[in-house]
């Protein structure tokens, strides 16, 4: 009988974790890192900026609209040289981060996409998405601190 309990009270503690974080942060259906926040649009289009362009990660605004900024740095050709990317590298690699804006009952979603150009300068620039590598969970908790 307490096993029974114990068990149920888990799987109730479980489901509850489960329901307070979905909504709130995670992926977007289009499997993209999103966060609804209570920030007004412009504070977190504001707030955005903020995070990307600090100097630790060193972004640079490279476009902008009212419901989306992209960011872009260039990184150095050594970076992919112990992983699989080497090969395909051709000049300094691109990142970019594409960050939209989107109002939703009284909030705003913020979703974000993530990419690397293995071949800024050339005609097949090679872009290579960086959502389902450890980036992809490096930019949600970025998005994350605009809770």
């Amino acid at each position: 009988m307490l096993r029974k309990l114990v068990l149920v009270a888990c799987v109730a503690i479980f489901l509850t974790a489960c329901q307070t974080a979905s909504g709130v942060s995670g992926f977007s259906p289009e499997n993209k890192p999103t966060v609804l926040t209570s920030l007004s649009l412009p504070e977190a289009r504001a707030r955005a900026k903020a995070i990307f362009t600090r100097p630790s990660l060193g972004f640079r605004v490279t476009s902008e609209a009212p419901d989306r900024i992209l960011f872009s740095k260039t990184m150095p050709a050594s970076v992919n040289d112990n992983n699989p990317l080497k090969e395909r590298t051709k000049g300094d690699p691109l990142l970019q981060v594409e960050v939209t804006f989107r109002p939703e009952n009284g909030k705003t979603r913020v979703t974000a996409d993530n990419w690397m150009f293995l071949n800024p300068k050339g005609a097949d620039k090679d872009k290579f998405n960086l959502l389902h590598t450890p980036d992809g969970r490096r930019l949600q908790n970025k998005l994350n601190e605009l809770k």
